[in-house]
Order: structure tokens, then sequence, then C-alpha cells
């Protein structure tokens, strides 16, 4: 008679996991149309959820794509967090945001829609940091085309830079009608 141990599709994610469970898939690159490798694991976040974590890399042409998706059903209800950032602390928070997480800056007049981003894992400054580096990726052709929409997006990202060194104290807005977005506390 033989056995097998089972173990469970969705494992916590942890550090100490010596055998994570991922899977390594031939792709498509979507950038230069050869085949890259997706890397997929299935985990559970602790005090979360159920997720799958996507890599998506071409050794061809340098493309990368990190993504998460939810690995179970939608909850019943949304969620709305609110965070007063006040101090580095509050930037290092962790903030887990799906597809279908929209998030507001209201003292700078900022918004990112829902659906407009997939998921991610990353930090309050890590919002930031990709709403600078996407408003500043055609800066350079904008300024000769479009100079005066040039320096209204210069001045904006000014704006952004200055949530980063905390000039002043703002809030930062998440909303998701999936139930899936979080932001971890301050430890």
């Amino acid at each position: 008679m033989c056995s097998m141990e089972q173990k469970p599709l969705f494992r916590d994610l942890t550090a100490e996991d010596p055998e994570p469970e991922m899977t390594e898939i031939e792709s498509l690159c979507i950038n230069c149309y050869k085949n890259g490798s997706t890397r997929l694991l299935l985990t559970r976040i602790p005090h979360y959820k159920n997720i799958v974590i996507m890599s998506f890399s071409c050794e061809f042409c340098g493309y990368e794509n990190n993504e998460i998706q939810p690995g179970g059903a939608f909850a019943e209800m949304g969620v709305r967090w609110k965070l007063r950032v006040e101090s580095n602390s509050d930037l290092n928070r962790q903030v887990v945001k799906s597809d279908y997480t929209s998030i507001k800056i209201p003292e700078v007049d900022f918004e990112i829609p829902a659906q407009s981003q997939k998921g991610e894992v990353t930090t309050v400054e890590g919002i930031i940091t990709r709403a600078v580096a996407g408003l500043t990726q055609d800066q350079e052709a904008r300024r000769i085309q479009h100079p005066e929409a040039a320096a209204q997006i210069d001045a904006f990202v000014e704006r952004l830079q200055g949530l980063r060194t905390l000039d002043t104290p703002w809030t930062l807005l998440l909303e998701d009608i999936s139930g899936e977005a979080t932001k971890n506390c301050v430890r």
C-alpha cells in the first residue's frame, strides 16, 4: 500500500517554506512575440485570502510583468480603507490591491480608477513611484509635441514627489468592490 502526503492547493505564504509549489510554463511575450516564461504560485496570504501570483519574464527582450489575481470568490461586500500618511513607516506600509481597487489622494486631486491596473502587492510609496513613472514615461516627446501639457504634467509630478518627502501629511483612500484590497498596520 502506498501513501501520498496531501498538501493544500493554497498554502500560507511564508519565507520559511522550503518548497513553494511554483509552476513554470512557457508563454508568448506580448512585447517581442517570442516565448517567455510565466511562473505561477498559488498561495494564501495570512489574514488576507487565496491568490495566484504570476510573474512573466522574456529572456529575449527583457520584458517583465508581475501581477496577482484572486484565487477564490469575491467577498460579499467591498472594502474602503483610509490611511493618514504622516511618517516614513506609513510610506512603507504594504498594500495588496486587486484589479478592482481604486486609489485616491484627495489633497492632490489624484485618482487611479478601478480596473486600470492589474492587482499587485506594493507599498504606499510604491503606489506613488508607479504613478510618477507612468506620468513621466513619454515626457520627452510630449515636451516637443505638446509643451503646455508637458509643463502641467511636470508640475503634477512635483506634487506627487512632495507626497513621498512628506512635506505635509496626506490621505490615501482605497476602495475595492471585490473586497480584496488591504493594507497592513504599522509594526
